[in-house]
């Protein structure tokens, strides 16, 4: 099993350094994220669970339930949240057992503030993470560059439906970075 170390991760802009990600693209494994402060580690998503960290993070916010963004959570992690609504019953999902049911809209990490949006239609707990003073938006897979937006086939009932709502709600916030579950980073005008 390969290794991922914390410095393995890259910066996204050079304006906020300290906001990484680390993609894999040989299988079908989530890009992770990672914000740090200080001697503290903060991931959005924790990947398909193929390789090893050689770190804990502090936190870990897992945008939806499917297996290739949640099965690297190790079981030793004290605080995993997931969006209550997210449902073990649909195919793909695999919800860690310290995962707790994230209750809230807002939670600060040092500097960083975050909106928690519900953004259902891909699993009905799938959910993007805004930070205000980035203005970087992590999509999970509810949202992709150039368009493209996360499969509605396994998103139980009424999921087109509740994904159109989603993208709607997305196209309101006003990002400049677009860091979705797989695939490119999407940049706008700064």
């Amino acid at each position: 099993m390969k290794s991922i170390s914390i410095s393995d991760f890259e910066p996204i802009d050079a304006k906020f350094k300290d906001i990484q990600f680390l993609a894999i693209d040989d299988r079908t494994c989530s890009s992770r994220y990672v914000i740090r402060y200080k001697d503290k580690i903060m991931m959005i998503d924790a990947g398909d669970g193929q390789d090893e960290l050689d770190f804990t993070p502090d936190s870990i916010f897992l945008t939806h339930g499917h297996y290739d963004h949640t099965k690297g959570v190790k079981a030793d992690w004290k605080e995993v949240w997931i969006h209550p609504s997210e449902d073990a019953s649909l195919p793909f999902i695999h919800i860690p057992k310290n995962a707790k049911p994230l209750i809230g809209q807002h939670f600060d990490f040092g500097p960083f503030h975050f909106n928690i949006l519900h953004t259902p239609g891909h699993t009905p707990g799938s959910m993007c993470l805004f930070e205000e003073k980035s203005q970087f938006l992590f999509s999970g897979d509810t949202k992709f560059a150039n368009g493209g937006y996360g499969r509605t086939d396994l998103g139980g009932p009424d999921a087109v439906e509740k994904m159109a709502e989603s993208l709607q709600m997305l196209a309101q916030v006003p990002y400049k970075v677009l860091c979705p579950g797989h695939g490119e980073i999407e940049r706008r005008e700064r």
